[in-house]
């Protein structure tokens, strides 16, 4: 991806935010409750920041490191084959660093993104005899980005102190998995998910001749996967 150090902090959206994404629920119980590990494989694209004539010079490129985090959410059977799932989870924190021309000032940015997702869920039940029950799910997701904070060598490559702010993001979800009865109520689910993450990132690096402004637009394509070890009731 082509664009100056701020333009790192939209690598955050992945997630994906991204994305938390989440788990179906298996069990007959109305009720479930889940909690486990995830990974989010970050994928950005967006063309150079617009704005300013100072550094970083045209070239510029970012790349935003994965991120792994723990996930957890609610999930309410309506039947055995349709449930509604709210899925959250801790805000992951991405480390963003220079490619390219700044990439001797290796990394330039943090940004953290909180990304709650609703879906409704399609239960394969009647299949493997209930040993393994796959399941897909649709829904959206709202990624917020917080705590962006550019690093000594971000401000050096960019040429000054600077702050970015990054606006939120709606967009489609979508999932599958599968879900694995361990006994009693327990349940262990492994998921992959999908969403779509769009935002506007405004980078202001302040010099000793003025302001400099800088934007552009981020798509992201959060990949995230997770295990989680789930209860219902």
């Amino acid at each position: 991806m082509r664009n100056t150090p701020t333009l790192a902090t939209l690598g955050l959206g992945l997630g994906l935010g991204l994305g938390l994404f989440s788990a179906g629920a298996v069990q007959a119980q109305s009720h479930t409750v889940y909690f486990g590990g995830m990974h989010i494989d970050v994928k950005s694209k967006a063309p150079a920041l617009q704005g300013g004539s100072a550094l970083p010079p045209p070239g510029a490129m970012i790349d935003v490191g994965d991120a792994d985090t723990i996930g957890f959410g609610y999930v309410y059977r309506l039947n055995p084959t349709w449930s509604i799932e709210a899925a959250v989870g801790l805000p992951p924190k991405h480390k963003v660093y220079g490619r390219g021309f700044i990439e001797p000032f290796g990394q330039i940015l943090s940004v953290k993104q909180v990304a709650p997702t609703a879906f409704v869920n399609y239960h394969f039940d009647s299949l493997f005899g209930g040993k393994l029950v796959p399941f897909v799910g649709a829904g959206i997701n709202f990624t917020r980005f917080t705590d962006i904070r550019s690093t000594p060598s971000g401000n050096a490559a960019s040429g000054g102190p600077t702050t970015t702010t990054l606006k939120d993001s709606v967009g489609l979800a979508v999932h599958a998995g599968v879900t694995v009865p361990l006994g009693g109520r327990w349940f262990f689910v492994a998921t992959v998910a999908h969403a779509d993450v769009q935002t506007d990132s405004t980078a202001t690096t302040r010099t000793n001749s003025g302001d400099i402004v800088r934007t552009t637009h981020i798509t992201f394509r959060p990949t995230a996967g997770t295990m989680s070890l789930g209860y219902s009731f």
